[in-house]
């Protein structure tokens, strides 16, 4: 483990939200038929979304995740890097903690989950813990950002097998963008 630890002090700051951006492109290709998924045990879901509007939103969030990654970096400063860059993070800390729990809800596998606990929880934590330790941002920073995972979160628990609105939301973007690609 100290090899990995020291193989990774070894990275340049600016090099790890690139790092971070590839696992989540990982984990939204193990979300690739999370449609399934979602319309056997969702309540809320879109009644319009299919395979082809879930890897819309799939692609959509890739994008979105590529340009914040791009707008974080760019500019050639950790810190600004890590300002911009750590609220990505922390939303899929939040998303990576929702596939664990459907899993154990629903006791099913549910797309995203090896991805989550595997890649984005340990290299999320690890590059907020290393942002705060390296004086980038400041421990409050990394404080209000774990309150809104865990408020996020929250939201999941309470929501049971209804789909929660930010997942509605992706959901209903997907399908806008499928009726409108063609």
């Amino acid at each position: 483990m100290s090899n990995i630890m020291t193989a990774l002090e070894q990275i340049s700051f600016l090099n790890l939200p690139w790092i971070f951006f590839f696992m989540f492109v990982l984990h939204e290709l193990e979300e690739w038929n999370i449609d399934r998924f979602e319309h056997q045990h969702f309540e809320g879901l879109p009644s319009t979304a299919t395979d082809r509007s879930a890897r819309m939103w799939i692609g959509f969030v890739v994008l979105v995740g590529l340009v914040w990654c791009a707008a974080a970096t760019l500019p050639g400063d950790p810190a600004t890097a890590a300002w911009i860059f750590l609220p990505a993070i922390a939303i899929l800390l939040q998303n990576s903690l929702q596939h664990i729990y459907w899993s154990y809800y629903f006791k099913q596998y549910a797309p995203g989950v090896i991805t989550a606990a595997l890649l984005l929880i340990p290299f999320g934590c690890y590059v907020i813990a290393r942002a705060v330790t390296q004086g980038y941002v400041p421990t409050w920073y990394a404080v209000v950002l774990a309150a809104l995972i865990m408020i996020g979160f929250a939201q999941t628990v309470r929501a049971g097998s209804k789909m929660t609105p930010l997942i509605r939301t992706i959901n209903n973007i997907g399908v806008w963008l499928s009726d409108r690609i063609r």
